[in-house]
């Protein structure tokens, strides 16, 4: 019976980025999945001829110094060319574009998602917990915390200035969206339940 070095439960993005990294450094490894297919929540099944998406479809950050760029350095794989992609949400009687460029997507929610003084607390604070939270990911940040080299190592990867963020880590986006009192607010409901949908596969009460 052949032996490996590391057994690995799932083939899903992590599972397989694991095994890449694992088998770069020199390691035999070995993937266990329940279904028939690899891909977990980036999968699909298929029926009656039709293929269907079972969560998440876009991998994010798959640019050089993001969390993509480095897992494909780590492996030894060259960055894909690529040209990237902005998305267009449809709504009644309007339509927003999701810009990857930020001051492009900054100055479309203002004209198409409000300009209120709750609007402009919302957005600062979900672009701050947005841009600590990829900080701290490409830093190698370990939840949940489990000793006091974890705690050390997730002081480290989100800055001591953001400490105070923490209040936040149970919250979810709706307790944001009430926190500045835009739980009525329709219209950016559906674009962000759109957006927690397509990336976390989840819904605003439960997404954190």
């Amino acid at each position: 019976m052949q032996s490996y070095d590391v057994v690995i439960i799932g083939c899903g993005v992590a599972g397989m980025a694991t095994a890449t990294r694992l088998q770069a450094a020199g390691k035999s490894t070995l993937i266990l999945e329940a279904h028939g297919q690899p891909g977990g929540c980036a999968g699909f099944f298929s029926k009656k001829g039709f293929s269907f998406d079972v969560g998440a479809t876009t991998l994010v950050d798959f640019e050089q110094g993001g969390i993509g760029g480095e897992l494909l350095n780590a492996i030894g794989l060259k960055m894909p060319e690529s040209e990237p992609l902005d998305y267009r949400l449809w709504l009644p009687g309007k339509s927003i574009q999701l810009y990857r460029d930020k001051n492009k997507w900054h100055q479309e929610r203002i004209a198409k998602l409000g300009n209120t003084p709750a609007h402009a607390r919302f957005w600062a604070l979900m672009d701050k917990l947005a841009r600590v939270f990829w900080q701290a990911s490409s830093k190698g940040v370990k939840l949940p915390i489990q000793n006091i080299g974890d705690a050390l190592n997730a002081v480290n990867s989100i800055g001591i200035s953001n400490i105070l963020l923490g209040r936040f880590l149970n919250c979810t986006v709706i307790d944001i969206l009430k926190k500045n009192g835009l739980e009525n607010d329709r219209e950016l409901k559906a674009v962000l339940s759109m957006l927690v949908e397509d990336t976390v596969n989840s819904t605003l009460e439960e997404a954190p």
